[in-house]
């Protein structure tokens, strides 16, 4: 009898698996972050004069983004498992439906003159601060 193959998390068994899903889980978790803080600061730089950028090399570092961004997307639905995946679909989901809910009076509003002018930086906080919150509570109602 062979041993069976352990190179997948999909296919190890009991604590290993557990192991290889919580080490891709984290790998995911610090790629992201350091990938956001990158993108942060250099946006930041950019906004504030510090670094100027032809209309080329913006355009360069946009692409370059957007790829990072799919394939790092592409890695996370990869390697985690179907239970952390609906859990980040239905808080992004929330966050899409909470953004929307929110933006479309806003803007309605900001057209009629009855409310100031749509902030896009307060619809996306908010799109991703309501996400973030459905998340968490997922998570700790999982812990109880």
């Amino acid at each position: 009898m062979t041993a069976p193959d352990t190179s997948s998390p999909f296919t190890s068994f009991g604590e290993a698996r557990s192991r290889r899903r919580r080490r891709a889980f984290y790998a995911i978790f610090l790629f992201g972050l350091l990938l956001g803080l990158a993108t942060g600061l250099g946006l930041g730089l950019a906004k504030d004069g510090s670094l100027e950028f032809s209309r080329m090399t913006a355009w360069s570092l946009a692409a370059v983004g957007g790829l990072l961004i799919g394939g790092f997307s592409f890695w996370f639905y990869k390697w985690a498992d179907e239970v952390e995946v609906k859990d980040n679909l239905w808080a992004n989901t929330f966050g899409m439906h909470v953004a929307f809910a929110v933006g479309v009076p806003w803007a309605i509003l900001a057209e009629m003159g009855h409310a100031a002018d749509l902030s896009l930086s307060v619809v996306l906080l908010l799109m991703a601060g309501s996400a973030a919150l459905y998340y968490s509570a997922v998570k700790l109602w999982r812990m109880i």
